[in-house]
């Protein structure tokens, strides 16, 4: 397993409520592992505390989150940035808001290679460079230079998801990563994601509310409400055959 999360709990810190409320999972090595659920759901806050991100207000109140036999909940702050991007990296939903506006799309990139190891200035260039290219991206060049306000949506997709493969990470956490974009758009950017998954033979945790998109790419899915998980197994049993009524409710509306 790449990931094993231990009866993890998140808590308002002001209250007693619960966001994520004992959950258990497992990610496999290569494998893409869906966490599905409504608005509310507490899908993206597990994925957020993974890597210790959670906003404030928000404190883990109980659990295990053990990467590489590291329990990530223990580790030292140090240790946890350094396997922030460089084993476990993150793409969020709108990644105009997740880049720094005042840096360009090159320099963002190159900041993951300046940060984890020693390249030099022309190397952290053309390793830059070339993910931009591996993601799909026809004018690296230019993408380098830019600014994320100067993009596309789907083009600022594809150059946050190039900077989240650069050191070749096990895991990849994808929040909504296609929920922002258009349905051509949507389909473009899980192909890229089925390709850099075999290419760079790392894990997906995908965070959705569409099982739309869990039947296109996830080989595992868990079904979140109110905090905890109410249905999982492999995505194409739990599909064909839902047990839960929320699952069959999302099957509902995704049809």
């Amino acid at each position: 397993m790449v990931l094993q999360i231990k009866k993890l709990s998140v808590s308002v810190a002001v209250s007693d409520k619960k966001i994520v409320d004992d959950l258990s999972l497992q990610i496999p090595d290569r494998s893409v592992f869906a966490l599905v659920g409504g608005s509310g759901s507490g899908k993206s806050t597990t994925g957020l505390s993974i890597l210790r991100l959670l906003a404030p207000g928000l404190e883990i109140s109980g659990g295990e989150i053990v990467f590489a036999g590291r329990d990530l909940l223990k580790v030292h702050t140090d240790e946890l940035r350094n396997i922030r991007g460089k084993e476990i990296a993150m793409v969020f939903q709108e990644p105009l808001y997740a880049f720094n506006p005042v840096l360009t799309i090159g320099d963002q990139i190159e900041e993951v290679f300046s940060s984890h190891t020693d390249f030099p200035k022309d190397k952290r260039r053309s390793q830059s460079l070339e993910l931009l290219r591996v993601v799909g991206i026809k004018e690296p060049q230019r993408v380098y230079h830019n600014y994320p306000h100067q993009l596309s949506g789907g083009m600022r997709q594809r150059a946050m998801i190039a900077q989240a493969v650069a050191l070749k990470p096990k895991l990849i956490i994808a929040d909504e990563p296609t929920s922002s974009l258009d349905v051509t758009l949507q389909a473009r950017i899980l192909e890229l994601f089925a390709k850099l998954r075999q290419e760079f033979d790392l894990s997906v945790l995908l965070i959705t509310h569409d099982l739309g998109v869990v039947k296109h790419m996830a080989d595992s899915v868990a079904v979140m409400k109110a905090g905890k998980i109410v249905e999982s197994g492999m995505a194409a049993t739990v599909l064909k055959n839902p047990q839960h009524q929320y699952t069959r409710e999302l099957l509902a509306y995704a049809s």
